[in-house]
């Protein structure tokens, strides 16, 4: 067995199943959150004190935010998703569509089950405010699903739209925080949503593509090989893999860093938790802050690196004319 076959049937199955781990991942972070910052009366706590520093904070990101959920509307999302429509029919990979389809609509869905049907939400201590249910939240699904759709039609250009989808979709949620629309749980709720869908079309593509390239390596006979049509592009990834396996280091690498202040932060907070301290209100804000950027930019930071095919175009000499 050649040493590049074998690195493409490692890679056609480390592929898929990274992703399906990925997805059981956020799964059992939605999960998580649902129970411990909705069900808790510690967690509904958190949830109100970092709430209150997200309406205290004054400055270009409070700002900024409000202004990014506001273009969190039905035409702004139509054009975001017509515009990924279009650039997979001029990128001629129509097959592209329905998975595309599957995620916006099965992942905005989800939200609006778990919201409606799944959740309930009643105030389990003093000093929480009593409200209806808003896990996960809506806005930030849309804007999440929107961007993440485009980054995957996008081709060559998802290295330039990966980060600025996950600023948008960071800044978006944030919103919805400044102007008191969401919860913080429900921010990250509805990214873990998004990327559990992502996740889980990407390790569907990843299955099709393993046996797509095993029918064509047991019948090298019928020609010359065809275009291929999968997520991955993997036909043109030796060309531009090397800016994109960057960007992937780049936002995996602050999306880490995002993790582990945000993480510190909270955990650093004192206890019992003063619900009208402002100054613990702005540091839980701001640990918040930090962990929704993180988690928005490991999860852009996987997508580039599960996207990108690990076995790389044939060689000339295996090709039959």
């Amino acid at each position: 067995m050649s040493s590049s076959g074998s690195t493409a049937r490692v890679g056609g199955v480390a592929r898929p199943l990274l992703s399906l781990l990925a997805a059981a991942l956020c799964t059992a972070v939605v999960v998580g959150l649902a129970r411990g910052a909705v069900g808790t009366a510690s967690g509904q706590r958190l949830d109100q004190l970092i709430l209150s520093g997200a309406k205290a904070h004054e400055g270009p990101l409070s700002q900024y935010a409000e202004l990014a959920v506001q273009s969190v509307s039905v035409p702004v999302i139509a054009v975001l998703l017509a515009l990924a429509a279009v650039l997979v029919l001029l990128r001629r990979r129509l097959q592209l569509l329905i998975p595309l389809t599957v995620l916006v609509i099965g992942a905005n869905l989800t939200t609006q089950v778990i919201k409606h049907v799944l959740v309930t939400r009643q105030a389990l201590g003093p000093g929480i405010d009593i409200t209806p249910n808003s896990f996960p939240s809506g806005h930030t699904t849309l804007a999440a699903t929107a961007m993440i759709a485009l980054v995957l039609a996008s081709g060559r250009a998802r290295v330039v739209l990966a980060p600025v989808g996950a600023l948008w979709t960071l800044a978006a949620g944030l919103g919805t925080l400044v102007v008191g629309w969401h919860r913080p749980s429900d921010v990250i709720g509805a990214i873990t949503i998004a990327a559990a869908w992502t996740f889980l079309i990407l390790a569907a593509d990843g299955l099709h593509t393993r046996r797509r390239r095993a029918r064509a390596a047991a019948s090298p006979g019928r020609g010359r090989r065809r275009r291929g049509a999968d997520l991955t592009d993997s036909a043109r990834a030796p060309r531009h893999g090397a800016g994109t396996a960057v960007m992937a280091a780049v936002l995996g690498l602050g999306g880490l860093v995002g993790l582990a202040l945000g993480a510190a932060g909270l955990a650093s907070l004192p206890r019992p938790l003063d619900l009208h301290d402002v100054p613990q209100q702005l540091a839980a804000f701001g640990a918040t802050t930090a962990l929704i950027g993180g988690g928005t930019g490991a999860w852009m930071a996987l997508v580039l690196v599960l996207r990108t095919p690990i076995s790389h175009r044939r060689r000339m000499d295996e090709r039959v004319p």
